[in-house]
């Protein structure tokens, strides 16, 4: 598979994307938010990081990039499209996925491990995770 990871200015973890998906076997590049063209791809990964400063809700700026159009586009013709952290954000914003974001109970930043079951195995994505 081909993939695209989605790079915003003030996202930080598309270096860490790109090589998780070049360790599964992926065949990656980087996609600059300002291009408006994704060919080729099957996969897009929106990564996290802080991408215009989370108090100004990264996704409301993000979703005007010229990319977003693309990636709407993308995903509208069954691309598989997938947000981490504030590329989840940015995904709601633009209308990409139902729903909103709600602040959390503390309004405190939480870190901690969690860990990951998968159970949907004919999920196209996660596919080289289950060898």
């Amino acid at each position: 598979m081909r993939a695209g990871v989605v790079v915003f200015p003030g996202t930080n973890c598309e270096v860490d994307t790109y090589n998780a998906l070049s360790y599964l076997g992926y065949d990656v590049k980087y996609l600059w938010h300002r291009q408006n063209v994704v060919d080729g791809l099957d996969l897009l990964v929106l990564p996290g990081g802080f991408s215009y400063g989370d108090y100004l809700r990264c996704g409301a700026i993000a979703r005007f990039s010229p990319l977003m159009n693309a990636v709407a586009r993308f995903a509208e013709s069954g691309g598989l499209v997938m947000g981490i952290c504030n590329g989840l954000q940015i995904l709601l914003e633009a209308g990409l996925l139902p729903g909103a974001m709600l602040r959390n109970q503390n309004l405190r930043f939480v870190c901690q491990d969690v860990f990951l079951r998968l159970e949907n195995h004919p999920l196209p994505f996660p596919r080289p995770c289950y060898a």
